[in-house]
């Protein structure tokens, strides 16, 4: 079975604890095939380089060995300073978080905020369905327009994810929309990593057919 875990913290994130090759590793030892590196994008700073260039070192260091992707997590409470969709764009892909946070920018000035970023894009612990009747539109459709995917976050802080393990109809509409999504430990110390969460995440997210992202 193909595992993908796409959400990661390490000591650039002010509540990561770990290095990246300690979270890389971790991963290799849990026979991910994927390890994406996700680091707060407020925690890094104008280190942001030093964040890209450490995390490819990473790649070449871990090649044969694990996949390793370079991310961003990016705060939405509130907007950001549009540098970092610039600076961002050399990125593998960029998570934007908690959308569904009452604090969290208003989703249609998020829809043209997005467009400034030219790497791959996705909602990280997000629930859709609460931020679609919050908005009175149609989320998951948005996401398919604008080629946003959409996470599985394992963690267990957000009860988005226990329901759609359990819920028949909110996996069907996921399935019949077409939207690419993707699977995160969203770990910040790897003595917490949750891989049984995250193994039964990509095994359904996999069987639905949408597009994965890893």
């Amino acid at each position: 079975m193909f595992t993908a875990d796409m959400h990661s913290h390490t000591f650039f994130s002010y509540d990561g604890s770990n290095s990246p090759e300690e979270i890389i590793e971790n991963a290799i030892a849990h026979s991910v095939d994927v390890i994406g590196i996700t680091d707060h994008q407020f925690s890094i700073g104008d280190r942001i380089g030093e964040y890209y260039e450490y995390i490819q070192h990473c790649k070449i260091k871990y090649a044969g060995r694990i996949k390793v992707r370079c991310g961003l997590e990016i705060g939405t409470r509130p907007k950001p300073d549009d540098f970092i969709a610039e600076a961002a764009q050399y990125f593998d892909y960029v998570l934007f978080e908690s959308l569904d946070s009452a604090a969290a920018m208003d989703f249609y000035e998020f829809l043209e905020w997005q467009r400034m970023f030219k790497c791959r894009k996705g909602l990280a612990h997000t629930d859709v369905f609460r931020l679609s009747a919050r908005f009175g539109l149609d989320v998951i459709a948005a996401l398919k327009e604008n080629d946003i995917f959409w996470e599985l976050n394992t963690s267990g802080n957000y009860p988005y994810y226990y329901d759609f393990l359990t819920n028949d109809k909110k996996r069907e509409t996921i399935r019949k929309s077409g939207i690419t999504v993707s699977a995160g430990s969203d770990t910040h110390r790897v003595e917490e990593y949750r891989f049984k969460q995250l193994r039964r995440a990509n095994e359904l997210l996999q069987s639905l057919g949408n597009e994965f992202f890893c």
